[in-house]
């Protein structure tokens, strides 16, 4: 987040603040959110472990597991079962 603040010409604060007024969210929420919904979207269509779907999105698979739980109010198994498409 600093580097992309660099990036921009703003400092770290305003950069925060106005990423939160564009997106709702801070930097770091918001790139969970998408790590989030790539997880889903691989959990949908994928026979995919979560480890290995972990790593593609970026996070250990404790950490997707503890974003899931926070967030979605599940885990990525019970997501999987309920959300795979049924063949």
């Amino acid at each position: 987040v600093t580097r992309l603040a660099s990036e921009a010409g703003m400092s770290l604060r305003t950069f925060e603040r106005r990423f939160r007024q564009e997106t709702g969210a801070t930097p770091n929420e918001w790139l969970t959110r998408q790590r989030l919904r790539r997880a889903q979207e691989l959990l949908e269509t994928t026979d995919r472990g979560i480890e290995r779907i972990s790593a593609e999105c970026g996070l250990s698979p404790e950490t997707l597991r503890h974003h899931f739980s926070r967030l979605l109010h599940t885990s990525p198994s019970a997501y999987r079962r309920t959300f795979t498409a049924r063949v």
